[in-house]
């Protein structure tokens, strides 16, 4: 770090949640992908269903105020925000490759 150098490590990506290629968006969304050479704008107005933030949000205070959750849980709520949510499991997590 004085020296301006950090080490790096390069391996497949082979662990939990990991993907071969990150995107966030769905098909439904509209892109601008010309506006920046590596990054793309999601240009739709924000839609949500309220009540399901809502339980969302309850829920995630919930687990923070009993100081107790599990991966299991977070999982079950990310799809049901997302229906389309893509989680790849793998039983590797990035921790145990370093």
């Amino acid at each position: 770090p004085a020296q301006g150098k950090w080490p790096c490590l390069f391996t497949t990506s082979d662990t939990t949640g990991e993907k071969d290629f990150e995107e966030f968006f769905t098909d439904k969304e509209t892109l601008d992908m010309e506006r920046f050479e590596n990054l793309g704008i999601i240009k739709n107005m924000p839609e949500y269903d309220a009540e399901l933030l809502a339980l969302f949000e309850d829920t995630i205070s919930q687990f923070k105020q009993q100081k107790s959750w599990s991966k299991s849980q977070i999982v079950d709520l990310f799809f049901k925000m997302l229906p389309d949510f893509g989680h790849k499991e793998t039983g590797k997590y990035l921790d145990s490759k370093m």
